[in-house]
């Protein structure tokens, strides 16, 4: 008996019904929803985030290609999704081993180089989607991002910095010509661009300057150090920033322009055919040592006349002394010394009186 409801158990388990199978869920990659649009000079650059997720809010492990969609228009009214899908067309597709070197950080860029003026001279509104393609499906189009390209100024030329002990103060000189060639530029300021020496800006590099200056000065206080400024006019500071392209560079070097304490006093000691100095020592935080100075004179007192001075040591003395051995009997001179800090910037010259080594100590 217990044999028969074991068997009418296990039975009956075979003989259940299972669901029907279910479809594999289609991986379609999430629509960008961040595409922004600036004009640099007479090109168009479009910025988005990797796209990274899948409408299911999964990981999108596979991207073949994204396609950049483009609508040229001369009215300036914009454009509906629905309207965008039926006059846009494509520009270009990022492929898949193309990726890597459009990415910049967690960003994509793509430049184009769309037409700025219609044929009779008058301005283009232009908008942009990007569609992402996976494996197996496509996103809808990102965001639409339109722009009325400017007649944006050429580089500022005659860039130049000059550091002092308020800052840097960059001048330039105002383009007269547009991108392009389309005429006068529009110019509603300009942005200031700072970089590391010997380092290029990025189309992401944002300016020191976060709203356009206006005239052709401006003064920076960067963190002390060696330095790049470029300059670019600005026709609209956005959205969307409309900008021509950066000026060459100028370079400078900023550092601490303080000099250090003076020190207070300075001895000398006369010795047989030499002179040995002694001066107070300076409290400074970024003391690189001391310097000393040796003029040399002809003549005695109201008739002395100055000769030349000279540095008696190479470099910076790290002792509150020393002794000058370089000197002749019988010959008139004086001593200075000098703080220095690391920056190289020499304090107040401390001088001893007039000394005439004797002849005969």
């Amino acid at each position: 008996m217990k044999r028969t409801l074991v068997a009418f158990f296990f039975l009956a388990v075979a003989c259940g019904k299972r669901g029907d199978p279910k479809p594999p869920v289609p991986v379609i990659p999430q629509a960008t929803t961040d595409l922004v649009v600036t004009q640099r000079g007479d090109k168009v650059l479009l910025t988005w985030t990797y796209p990274s997720l899948t409408t299911a809010g999964k990981s999108l492990t596979e991207i073949k290609r994204i396609t950049v969609l483009r609508s040229v228009d001369e009215h300036e009214t914009p454009l509906t999704e629905t309207q965008f899908a039926k006059v846009s067309t494509k520009v270009d597709s990022m492929e898949k081993a193309n990726l890597a070197s459009a990415t910049a950080g967690a960003k994509l860029l793509f430049t184009d180089s769309p037409p700025l003026r219609t044929a009779d001279g008058r301005p283009v509104h232009l908008t942009y989607a990007v569609v992402t393609e996976g494996a197996v499906a496509r996103s809808t189009p990102s965001n639409l991002a339109p722009i009325t390209p400017a007649a944006v100024g050429l580089p500022p030329e005659e860039v130049k910095a000059e550091a002092n002990e308020k800052g840097v103060t960059i001048t330039w000189k105002a383009p007269a010509q547009s991108a392009g060639n389309q005429g006068v530029p529009v110019i509603a300021g300009y942005f200031i661009y700072r970089t590391p020496l010997n380092e290029v800006p990025t189309e992401l590099t944002p300016p020191i300057n976060a709203t356009p200056t206006n005239g052709m000065t401006y003064v920076d206080t960067p963190p002390y150090g060696d330095h790049e400024y470029r300059v670019a006019a600005v026709a609209n500071a956005g959205p969307p920033v409309l900008q021509g392209d950066l000026s060459a560079p100028a370079k400078v070097r900023f550092k601490d322009f303080v000099p250090p304490p003076a020190p207070a006093s300075i001895t000398p000691l006369i010795e047989e055919n030499a002179v040995r100095l002694i001066w107070d020592p300076v409290e400074a935080t970024d003391l690189a040592g001391y310097r000393l100075y040796r003029t040399e004179a002809t003549g005695h007192d109201e008739n002395r006349k100055e000769i030349g001075t000279t540095n008696v040591f190479a470099g910076e003395i790290k002792e509150t002394q020393y002794t000058d051995k370089a000197v002749n009997l019988g010959i008139a001179y004086r001593w200075a010394v000098v703080s220095v800090d690391k920056s190289n910037n020499e304090s107040a010259r401390v001088w001893t009186d007039w000394i005439v080594i004797p002849k005969t100590p």
